[in-house]
Protein backbone atom coordinates (compact mmCIF):
# COMPACT_ATOMS: atom_id res chain seq x y z
CA UNK A 1 0.00 0.00 0.00
CA UNK A 2 1.30 3.52 -0.34
CA UNK A 3 -0.19 6.38 1.47
CA UNK A 4 0.50 9.99 1.08
CA UNK A 5 -1.07 12.74 3.29
CA UNK A 6 -3.11 15.14 0.92
CA UNK A 7 -1.58 18.46 3.48
CA UNK A 8 -3.52 21.27 2.40
CA UNK A 9 -1.96 24.64 2.53
CA UNK A 10 -5.29 26.48 2.43
CA UNK A 11 -7.02 24.15 4.98
CA UNK A 12 -3.62 25.14 7.57
CA UNK A 13 -3.72 28.99 6.66
CA UNK A 14 -7.75 29.06 7.48
CA UNK A 15 -6.71 27.09 10.88
CA UNK A 16 -4.08 29.85 11.40
CA UNK A 17 -7.08 32.39 10.67
CA UNK A 18 -9.34 30.76 13.26
CA UNK A 19 -6.66 30.91 15.70
CA UNK A 20 -5.74 34.00 15.38
CA UNK A 21 -9.54 35.44 16.29
CA UNK A 22 -8.63 34.16 20.16
CA UNK A 23 -6.31 37.20 19.66
CA UNK A 24 -9.00 39.72 20.38
CA UNK A 25 -9.95 38.70 24.17
CA UNK A 26 -6.04 37.58 24.87
CA UNK A 27 -4.93 41.48 24.41
CA UNK A 28 -7.46 43.00 26.91
CA UNK A 29 -6.80 40.04 29.40
CA UNK A 30 -3.24 41.23 29.12
CA UNK A 31 -3.75 44.53 29.57
CA UNK A 32 -5.84 43.93 32.88
CA UNK A 33 -3.51 41.90 34.03
CA UNK A 34 -0.71 44.53 33.80
CA UNK A 35 -3.42 47.16 34.84
CA UNK A 36 -3.45 44.73 38.33
CA UNK A 37 0.53 44.92 38.54
CA UNK A 38 0.35 48.75 38.07
CA UNK A 39 -2.25 49.33 40.83
CA UNK A 40 0.01 47.68 43.22
CA UNK A 41 -2.62 44.82 43.99
CA UNK A 42 -1.79 41.92 46.43
CA UNK A 43 -2.97 39.06 47.68
CA UNK A 44 -5.19 36.99 45.20
CA UNK A 45 -5.78 40.24 42.77
CA UNK A 46 -1.64 40.01 42.26
CA UNK A 47 -1.82 36.74 41.36
CA UNK A 48 -5.18 36.80 39.25
CA UNK A 49 -2.98 39.73 37.25
CA UNK A 50 0.45 37.41 36.96
CA UNK A 51 -2.10 34.49 35.39
CA UNK A 52 -3.73 36.88 33.12
CA UNK A 53 -0.59 38.36 32.13
CA UNK A 54 1.06 34.40 31.65
CA UNK A 55 -1.78 33.13 30.06
CA UNK A 56 -2.62 35.72 27.55
CA UNK A 57 0.66 36.69 26.51
CA UNK A 58 1.93 32.42 26.27
CA UNK A 59 -1.41 32.33 24.02
CA UNK A 60 -0.47 35.91 21.54
CA UNK A 61 3.16 33.77 21.22
CA UNK A 62 1.62 31.11 20.19
CA UNK A 63 -0.83 32.56 17.69
CA UNK A 64 2.34 34.54 15.98
CA UNK A 65 4.16 31.58 15.72
CA UNK A 66 1.12 29.13 14.25
CA UNK A 67 0.84 32.69 11.85
CA UNK A 68 4.03 32.03 10.78
CA UNK A 69 4.55 28.47 10.35
CA UNK A 70 1.63 29.10 7.74
CA UNK A 71 3.09 31.58 5.57
CA UNK A 72 6.76 29.95 5.57
CA UNK A 73 6.00 26.09 6.28
CA UNK A 74 8.63 23.91 6.26
CA UNK A 75 9.20 20.29 6.45
CA UNK A 76 8.83 20.36 10.64
CA UNK A 77 5.04 22.30 10.47
CA UNK A 78 4.32 18.38 9.20
CA UNK A 79 5.04 16.56 12.17
CA UNK A 80 2.29 15.23 14.30
CA UNK A 81 2.87 16.40 17.95
CA UNK A 82 1.01 15.09 20.76
CA UNK A 83 -0.11 18.19 22.83
CA UNK A 84 -1.17 21.66 20.71
CA UNK A 85 -0.05 24.25 23.26
CA UNK A 86 -2.08 26.54 21.80
CA UNK A 87 -5.35 25.28 23.04
CA UNK A 88 -3.92 24.68 25.96
CA UNK A 89 -3.03 28.54 26.47
CA UNK A 90 -6.39 29.27 25.40
CA UNK A 91 -7.81 27.53 28.28
CA UNK A 92 -6.24 29.42 30.30
CA UNK A 93 -7.65 32.36 28.94
CA UNK A 94 -10.91 31.14 29.20
CA UNK A 95 -9.93 30.59 32.89
CA UNK A 96 -8.53 33.77 33.61
CA UNK A 97 -11.67 35.45 32.20
CA UNK A 98 -13.58 33.09 34.40
CA UNK A 99 -11.57 33.70 38.00
CA UNK A 100 -11.58 37.50 36.40
CA UNK A 101 -15.81 37.49 36.14
CA UNK A 102 -15.88 35.75 39.88
CA UNK A 103 -13.69 37.81 41.34
CA UNK A 104 -15.36 41.28 40.64
CA UNK A 105 -18.66 39.16 41.10
CA UNK A 106 -18.48 36.52 42.99
CA UNK A 107 -20.13 34.11 40.62
CA UNK A 108 -18.73 31.71 38.22
CA UNK A 109 -19.38 31.41 34.69
CA UNK A 110 -19.86 28.08 33.83
CA UNK A 111 -20.36 28.23 30.21
CA UNK A 112 -16.56 29.96 30.39
CA UNK A 113 -15.29 27.43 32.22
CA UNK A 114 -16.77 24.26 30.19
CA UNK A 115 -15.84 25.85 26.97
CA UNK A 116 -12.23 26.11 29.20
CA UNK A 117 -12.32 22.12 29.84
CA UNK A 118 -13.58 21.25 26.41
CA UNK A 119 -10.23 23.69 25.00
CA UNK A 120 -8.09 22.05 27.58
CA UNK A 121 -8.67 18.54 25.90
CA UNK A 122 -8.57 19.58 22.48
CA UNK A 123 -4.99 20.53 23.22
CA UNK A 124 -4.24 17.27 24.89
CA UNK A 125 -5.73 14.82 22.80
CA UNK A 126 -4.43 16.88 19.66
CA UNK A 127 -1.84 13.66 18.26
CA UNK A 128 -4.93 11.14 18.86
CA UNK A 129 -7.39 13.95 16.43
CA UNK A 130 -4.41 14.68 14.11
CA UNK A 131 -3.78 11.25 13.75
CA UNK A 132 -7.09 10.37 12.51
CA UNK A 133 -7.14 13.52 10.08
CA UNK A 134 -4.01 12.76 8.65
CA UNK A 135 -5.33 9.05 8.32
CA UNK A 136 -8.88 10.47 6.73
CA UNK A 137 -7.27 13.40 4.63
CA UNK A 138 -4.71 11.28 2.55
CA UNK A 139 -4.03 9.35 -0.25
CA UNK A 140 -3.88 5.51 -0.27
CA UNK A 141 -3.01 3.21 -3.26
CA UNK A 142 -3.41 -0.86 -2.67
CA UNK A 143 -4.15 -3.89 -5.09
CA UNK A 144 -7.34 -3.41 -4.36
CA UNK A 145 -7.66 0.32 -6.08
CA UNK A 146 -7.00 3.76 -4.75
CA UNK A 147 -8.80 6.23 -2.19
CA UNK A 148 -8.75 9.91 -1.97
CA UNK A 149 -9.91 11.00 1.37
CA UNK A 150 -11.16 14.94 2.17
CA UNK A 151 -14.32 16.31 3.97
CA UNK A 152 -16.70 13.37 6.21
CA UNK A 153 -18.70 12.06 3.48
CA UNK A 154 -17.00 12.98 0.53
CA UNK A 155 -14.10 10.20 0.24
CA UNK A 156 -13.03 9.29 -3.18
CA UNK A 157 -12.94 5.25 -3.54
CA UNK A 158 -12.43 3.20 -6.79
CA UNK A 159 -11.34 -0.16 -7.55
CA UNK A 160 -8.92 -0.71 -10.22
CA UNK A 161 -11.61 -2.31 -12.13
CA UNK A 162 -13.76 1.30 -12.47
CA UNK A 163 -11.13 3.58 -13.52
CA UNK A 164 -11.51 5.31 -16.97
CA UNK A 165 -8.21 7.51 -16.65
CA UNK A 166 -5.83 8.86 -14.43
CA UNK A 167 -4.24 12.41 -15.45
CA UNK A 168 -1.50 14.26 -13.53
CA UNK A 169 0.17 17.52 -14.22
CA UNK A 170 2.19 20.01 -12.92
CA UNK A 171 -0.84 21.95 -11.41
CA UNK A 172 -3.24 19.49 -10.68
CA UNK A 173 -4.65 15.62 -11.12
CA UNK A 174 -7.60 14.17 -11.74
CA UNK A 175 -9.51 10.70 -11.66
CA UNK A 176 -12.30 9.40 -13.64
CA UNK A 177 -14.09 6.18 -13.03
CA UNK A 178 -15.85 4.35 -16.08
CA UNK A 179 -19.85 5.96 -14.70
CA UNK A 180 -17.94 9.27 -14.99
CA UNK A 181 -17.45 9.85 -11.22
CA UNK A 182 -13.90 12.45 -11.10
CA UNK A 183 -12.29 13.71 -8.72
CA UNK A 184 -9.66 16.58 -8.78
CA UNK A 185 -6.18 17.32 -6.64
CA UNK A 186 -5.25 20.74 -6.44
CA UNK A 187 -1.37 19.43 -6.84
CA UNK A 188 -0.07 23.74 -5.63
CA UNK A 189 -2.14 23.71 -2.43
CA UNK A 190 -0.73 20.10 -1.45
CA UNK A 191 2.57 20.35 0.63
CA UNK A 192 3.57 16.99 -0.39
CA UNK A 193 2.64 17.54 -4.41
CA UNK A 194 5.74 15.83 -5.05
CA UNK A 195 4.68 12.62 -3.57
CA UNK A 196 0.91 12.50 -4.68
CA UNK A 197 2.03 13.11 -7.98
CA UNK A 198 4.34 10.11 -8.44
CA UNK A 199 2.02 7.75 -6.61
CA UNK A 200 -0.80 8.79 -9.01
CA UNK A 201 1.93 8.98 -12.06
CA UNK A 202 2.43 5.38 -10.60
CA UNK A 203 -1.33 4.56 -10.71
CA UNK A 204 -1.51 6.07 -13.88
CA UNK A 205 0.75 3.19 -15.40
CA UNK A 206 -0.84 0.58 -13.72
CA UNK A 207 -4.55 0.91 -15.98
CA UNK A 208 -4.90 -1.85 -18.30
CA UNK A 209 -4.10 -0.12 -22.14
CA UNK A 210 -6.96 0.56 -24.09
CA UNK A 211 -8.00 -2.56 -26.35
CA UNK A 212 -6.75 -2.13 -30.04
CA UNK A 213 -9.70 -2.74 -33.19
CA UNK A 214 -8.87 -4.61 -35.97
CA UNK A 215 -7.62 -1.87 -38.18
CA UNK A 216 -4.63 -0.80 -35.24
CA UNK A 217 -6.45 2.29 -33.80
CA UNK A 218 -8.06 2.10 -30.16
CA UNK A 219 -11.43 0.46 -29.47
Amino acid sequence: MVTVPLDSKRRRRALAVQKFQHAVPAVPLLMAGISGLQAGEHGVPFALALFEIGTSALLLWTIAREIKAARHPHPAAHRTHSVDWFHVFAAGVLLAEALEHWHVTSHWRRPTLLMAAVTLALGLLHGQIERRTQTRRSLRIDDQGLYVGGRPFRAFRAAWSDIASIDVDARRARIVTTTGRARELDLNDLYQAERVRAALTDARDRLPSPALDASGGQE
